[in-house]
């Protein structure tokens, strides 16, 4: 049931549904983002088709964080919660040098703090992305939604109050609302939401890649990485000069993640594969002091490695088109580096979000909910945005003496997200922050979003910002911005 709202509906699998509101919605693309879309605009009383290009879901991916924050309507699903629940990773989390000297441990903060906005749900803190997806797909075939496959949208055409999409064999899907959720860097013509954002090299590079950890050589160095995981999964992290090396270890799949600079041979795409013996030189260049089981992890992937370049696009503040009618969610709006680790989070939030605003709305008023939507979401979305770069800098420079000297103080990476951003409810947030920014947006009234850290003022910012930042040897201050506490 949804909170705050008593209007019967209709109960499918468990899930109640409010009674219909005469949106048609069409959500381009099948990955986390769009099918959490699609979810909770049905949910919220939508008809809601998802298009995707491919011929089936993508197996592509390894793993990514799903914070508390992205899981808060899961409640409202309950066989989805009850597959979620049938693998949790409740990771410990540690930081290491190189050779494998531990520098500091701790768990997230979440579950340190003992409470979360998703209350119900036993947080896992790394996800298998194919997993979580097909989970998402299982529900919404359960409530016999439309996910058609093989329908790749070429074009998308504003008439009046309807948009019309049209696929490359000529089908047209007509609604009162598009969303694109088609992944970085999409180009559909005529879905126009303001101007185009110029692409730009980070420098940087992420080669990843999981596998099942029953591959791995019982009497191998690799092996002893793998000691504990039968008490409990870890998160390790190595920190080396300019580069840090992820290994996620658990009994049954295992990943390693590995930041660094860009070489030239990298690409972005799921297509770059490479053999991990041509990751391990990058890796030993940091250091000359690698823990040889570290290595020998790396060496014994039994598949190739995707080596994915990091590439960036300025946050923008419009995701609508001046009709409101065409609206760009997830990495389509807001591309996130890894070392932010709250892209697919950001990605369910917005979901959640947009259904939530379309509800109150109503179909008269569709182009101006998702327009409230994009005004409640961006700030927060772009002060998340900008961590990815402040969590790589901690990362690749990592001060080993005065960590050791005081660990409750660390700020490395990762470890640092706080309260506002684990413990925000985005469906609570969007109902009862609707009617003062819609009044912000029609009539000037003053508002001001409160899903940021308690006292932060938000400053605008850049990729050629930050680099000129870093480049000067200036400290970022965000995480000074506010409350970022736990």
């Amino acid at each position: 049931m949804i909170s705050g709202e008593t209007t019967p509906g209709t109960v499918v699998d468990g899930v109640h549904r409010l009674p219909s509101n005469g949106i048609k919605i069409i959500v381009i693309g099948a990955g986390v983002g769009g099918l959490g879309a699609a979810l909770e605009c049905w949910r919220k009383g939508c008809e809601v088709v998802v298009l995707e290009r491919a011929e089936k879901l993508s197996p592509l991916g390894d793993y990514f964080t799903i914070t508390p924050s992205a899981l808060t309507t899961l409640k409202d699903y309950p066989s989805m919660h009850a597959d979620y629940h049938k693998c949790i990773y409740d990771c410990s989390v540690h930081v290491y040098s190189p050779s494998g000297v531990p520098i500091y441990s701790t768990y997230p903060e979440w579950r340190r703090a003992g409470a979360h906005a998703a209350y119900d749900v036993t947080v896992s803190f790394l996800k298998r992305r194919p997993v979580y997806a097909q989970m998402q797909l299982d529900q919404l075939e359960r409530l016999g939604v439309s996910v058609q496959f093989g329908r790749k949208v070429v074009s998308v055409c504003e008439r009046g109050d309807q948009v019309i999409v049209t696929t490359a064999s000529g089908e047209t899907f007509i609604g009162d609302l598009c969303i694109g959720a088609n992944g970085i860097g999409s180009s559909i013509d005529g879905f126009d939401t303001g101007p185009e954002v110029a692409v730009q090299d980070s420098g940087y590079a992420v080669a990843r890649v999981a596998f099942p950890a029953s591959t791995l050589k019982p009497d191998s160095p690799a092996a002893t990485l793998m000691k504990n995981i039968d008490v409990q999964p870890e998160f390790r992290t190595y920190v080396a000069d300019d580069v840090h090396l992820i290994l996620f270890l658990t009994r049954d799949w295992v990943a390693w993640c590995f930041t660094h600079a860009d070489d030239g041979e990298t690409a972005e795409s799921w297509g770059n594969l490479k053999d991990p013996d041509a990751i391990i030189p990058l890796i030993e260049r940091s250091s000359d002091n690698w823990d040889p089981a570290v290595l020998d992890f790396v060496r014994q992937t039994p598949n190739r490695v995707v080596d994915w370049k990091l590439r960036w696009r300025d946050g923008t503040e419009q995701w609508t088109s001046d009709s409101g009618r065409l609206l760009r969610l997830g990495d389509a709006a807001h591309a996130f580096f890894p070392t932010a680790g709250n892209g697919a989070v950001q990605a369910l939030e917005d979901g959640v979000s947009l259904a939530e605003c379309m509800r109150i709305g109503g179909k008269e008023n569709a182009g101006w909910a998702t327009k409230v939507h994009n005004q409640l979401r961006f700030q927060r979305v772009s002060v998340l945005q900008q961590t990815g770069f402040l969590n790589r800098e901690e990362l690749h420079h990592v001060d080993v003496a005065a960590i050791e000297e005081n660990p409750k103080e660390v700020t490395v990476g990762f470890f640092k997200i706080g309260r506002w951003v684990w413990n925000h409810d985005p469906e609570a947030y969007a109902r009862d922050n609707y009617a003062a920014c819609l009044a912000h947006l029609q009539e000037g009234e003053p508002f001001s979003n409160t899903n940021l850290p308690p006292g932060h003022i938000y400053v605008p910012w850049s990729l050629a910002s930050e680099t000129a930042r870093m480049k000067a040897g200036v400290k970022s201050s965000l995480k000074q911005n506010g409350d970022w506490s736990a």
